[in-house]
């Protein structure tokens, strides 16, 4: 296995902290395995953490009132995650769940904020991660207000496959991926057969292939 500092050499934030920062960083960091389902905190929850995913798959998920729930985004190898509760002081917006068996390595947040003040270059990349998020948001919020359900469903699965590959495996439950393009099981489960009567995709309970993935670009508006 790699060692930490050599994970965070390109990481989008952390990576800009010079080598001394890096190795108080890795110093501090708290390795933690959760298991596939496991809940790193709850929608509502105080948490002041930072985290850096070395494996795995997590996923903000929204609950409601009613027992509704909406995946908000997923969180994939390699990538970062700073607390909302670190910057203004309210509960979490949301429940932090795995996907899929992970390794992450977790700071408490005044810690890396300390050590993250100290270096210009790391505040500016933060400060532009948080922006890419919110325009992020701002996309997703426009796909569901003006995008119909086969074209939100498209490019959900082109997200779970990687360009470089045809095909991956499956981590998402129909009521998953329905919450996920705000939508019913069923009318996730008829576009799907949709999809797969025209040959662009198949899609079984383990994996996502991918036959024509231009075509998919293409329902999606990707130029």
């Amino acid at each position: 296995m790699r060692p930490l500092s050599d994970l965070l050499e390109n990481a989008e934030v952390l990576g800009k902290f010079t080598a001394s920062q890096k190795e108080r960083l890795v110093s501090l960091a708290v390795r933690r395995v959760l298991k596939r389902d496991e809940t790193l905190f709850w929608q509502g929850d105080d948490w002041t953490n930072v985290l850096f995913i070395s494996s795995g798959r997590l996923r903000s998920v929204i609950h409601s009132p009613d027992g509704r729930s909406y995946v908000v985004s997923t969180w994939e190898e390699q990538e970062e995650f700073w607390a909302h509760t670190l910057f203004d002081g309210g509960p979490m917006p949301s429940t932090m769940e795995a996907v899929q068996e992970s390794i992450v390595y977790q700071w408490d947040g005044e810690e890396v904020l300390n050590i993250l003040f100290e270096n210009h270059d790391a505040i500016r990349a933060l400060v532009a991660r948080q922006i890419k998020l919110i325009r992020k948001r701002r996309e997703t919020i426009f796909d569901l207000a003006f995008h119909p359900v086969t074209n939100r469903l498209a490019k959900l699965l082109l997200e779970q496959v990687p360009v470089s590959e045809t095909s991956a495996q499956r981590d998402l439950t129909l009521d998953q991926i329905a919450s996920m393009v705000a939508s019913s099981p069923e009318v996730v489960c008829r576009t799907l057969y949709q999809l797969q009567r025209d040959g662009l995709l198949h899609v079984t309970r383990a994996s996502i292939t991918l036959h024509d993935r231009e075509a998919l670009e293409r329902l999606v508006g990707v130029e």
